[in-house]
Formats: C-alpha cells, sequence, structure tokens
C-alpha cells in the first residue's frame, strides 16, 4: 500500500496588490499535511516499505550497477594513465 501524502498551500491572488509577495506562499506552512498518518508503532516491515523480495531484487541490481560503474571508472583511469601517467 503506497503511502499518498498532499501538500496544499494558500496561492496568493492575482492583481496589484499581490505583485510585491508574489512568492510570499512558499514561506507559508502547510494546511494539510497527510492523508495517511502512521505512527513508527502502527507500521510492520521494513523501514523501506520493501517487501523481502522486493529488498532482494532491487539488491541485485544496485549491486549489478555498482560493479559495472566501478569497472568503468577503472577502466577509465587506466586508460588516462596510460596517456598521461600522474606517479611514475
Amino acid at each position: 500500500m503506497a503511502k499518498s501524502f498532499l501538500l496544499v498551500y494558500r496561492m496568493p491572488r492575482r492583481g496589484a496588490a499581490s505583485a510585491q509577495c508574489r512568492w510570499a506562499f512558499l514561506r507559508q506552512r502547510p494546511i494539510g499535511l497527510f492523508k495517511e498518518v502512521h505512527t513508527m508503532s502502527e507500521t510492520s516491515g521494513s523501514i523501506s516499505g520493501l517487501t523481502d523480495e522486493e529488498a532482494q531484487e532491487f539488491h541485485t541490481f544496485y549491486m549489478q550497477g555498482l560493479v559495472g560503474f566501478t569497472a568503468i571508472a577503472v577502466i577509465a583511469h587506466i586508460l588516462v594513465w596510460a596517456w598521461r601517467p600522474w606517479f611514475y
């Protein structure tokens, strides 16, 4: 179940009077925060909200991306060092 939230701000009215406070609505506090309010004691499962299977799948893809990025970075460093060595 996805937790959705809704922030509602009062927008300034258009017109000459509101021209000087065009961005004043950014300083206002939100009127309504959450549709569904859950405290830590009411939630069950992990902090991320993923199931074990989803977390393992995410971890697999994350590790594949990390290994790929590291391999490309190592190859790039070797090529740059072969072109212009920075330590003799």
